[in-house]
């Protein structure tokens, strides 16, 4: 959609995914095939899309504000919009669908099936969820974004997969052994920008495997687990050095100090430095 005059535009690239939220004045896109699938879900006001069916058809469709409409990578598509259209676009790199249905175990090649007119809230709150990380002021880092769009993969493959079923040979959580390699892993890289696949990695497990296995084991997300543990290091450095809170901010990992007081506040139910204070007290 970008034929027209765009009014106002913010956009945010992750690896496999891209989020766009569009502000456009009326105008229309002339047939594209994208190598990407497509999501489309409008905000405010509506488009009229024209696509080709499977069965070498047209179909002509009518969008409605946050419904979610789903083009597969390679289907030609052509849009217009009489009124000024408010969209949010979602494109998602084939390759991340394969590489998600091979590691969650669903059976044979899957495909995913046109989506048209479907109210799917999930799909469009980790589409702005997504779009906000890259705005934030204090973002939770790769792990989180990673984390969103992996479970949008899955919500898709389970949802509208055409072969969606997956192997159930998933029994328990992690062995000890593995645990242990795994925490120990994120203790020595809590300064670095984790990711899901980086831990995996270092236990030997596919992303899916090890962070359902991982939050049966521990109860916790991979993603909650490295927060506590920063937390942890944090207030261990408050209680042993006199480090000024932007130089414990660092060491614990936390990309800047609003950061670490934003969620050292949340779990601690107090700041940095009043816990630092009442602490020195004793």
């Amino acid at each position: 959609m970008i034929d027209s005059r765009i009014i106002q535009h913010s956009g945010a690239r992750w690896e496999g995914v891209r989020v766009d939220r569009w502000r456009l004045s009326p105008g229309e896109m002339p047939e594209t095939v994208t190598p990407a699938h497509e999501i489309n879900i409008p905000v405010a006001g509506s488009f009229t899309s024209l696509k080709h069916t499977a069965a070498g058809g047209r179909c002509r469709g009518q969008s409605r504000v946050g419904r979610v409409y789903f083009i597969p990578a390679g289907q030609p598509v052509s849009a217009s919009w009489r009124g000024e259209l408010e969209c949010l676009t979602i494109l998602i790199d084939p390759r991340l669908i394969a590489q998600t249905a091979s590691e969650s175990g669903f059976a044979g090649a899957v495909e995913l099936g046109e989506i048209c007119d479907v109210e799917d809230p999930l799909v469009q709150q980790i589409g702005f969820s997504l779009l906000a990380e890259t705005a934030a002021k204090e973002p939770f880092g790769r792990l989180y974004a990673e984390t969103l769009t992996h479970a949008l993969a899955v919500h898709l493959l389970r949802r509208y997969g055409v072969n969606r079923r997956p192997h159930e040979n998933f029994r328990g959580g992690l062995a000890g052994s593995k645990l242990r390699r795994a925490t120990e892993f994120i203790d020595a890289h809590l300064e670095a920008d984790l990711t899901v696949a980086d831990i995996a990695a270092a236990v030997g497990l596919s992303r899916y495997h090890f962070a359902r296995a991982f939050k049966r084991t521990t109860g916790l997300t991979p993603q909650r687990y490295l927060i506590e543990r920063r937390i942890e290091r944090a207030t261990r450095l408050l209680g042993e050095s006199e480090l000024p809170l932007v130089e414990v901010s660092a060491r614990a990992g936390f990309k800047n100090q609003s950061h670490f007081t934003t969620l050292f506040r949340r779990l601690k139910r107090v700041t940095p430095g009043a816990w630092r204070e009442a602490h020195s007290r004793r």
